[in-house]
């Protein structure tokens, strides 16, 4: 009898705990952008992997990139010019669903000087 209430109790914390069917990492995940460009050409490296093997296709933001038949896991290398944040998602086809994204973030390596509006004596 403890058994079974140890089942039930155990079985019932693991309901509720949800598994990442399908993982998408990307390297890097950092563009940095100079003071002469507003963009970064970037060699994205993707790797990705699924439980149930299925077709799946990589998007950046709307655009498809590559699309995959039948598959557990994948690795693809895309050249980018990034200039804002951008989304990249494991899509199914068949169904539109996304079953994983990454995001690609964008640093600036300069910074804004601020100026001050009145001199630092002035009381007004």
């Amino acid at each position: 009898m403890k058994y079974l209430i140890f089942f039930v109790f155990i079985s019932s914390l693991l309901s509720g705990v949800s598994v990442a069917q399908t993982i998408l990492d990307v390297s890097p995940k950092v563009c940095v952008v100079s003071e002469q460009h507003d963009f970064c050409d970037l060699n994205l490296q993707f790797k990705w992997q699924q439980l149930a093997v299925k077709d799946v296709c990589l998007y950046q933001q709307n655009t498809q990139i590559r699309c995959w038949q039948q598959q557990g896991s994948g690795q693809f290398s895309y050249k980018a010019r990034v200039q804002v944040e951008t989304i990249y998602s494991l899509i199914n086809p068949h169904t539109g669903d996304s079953l994983a994204s990454v995001l690609v973030e964008v640093q600036s390596a300069h910074t804004k000087k601020q100026y001050r509006l009145r001199s630092p004596w002035s009381f007004f």
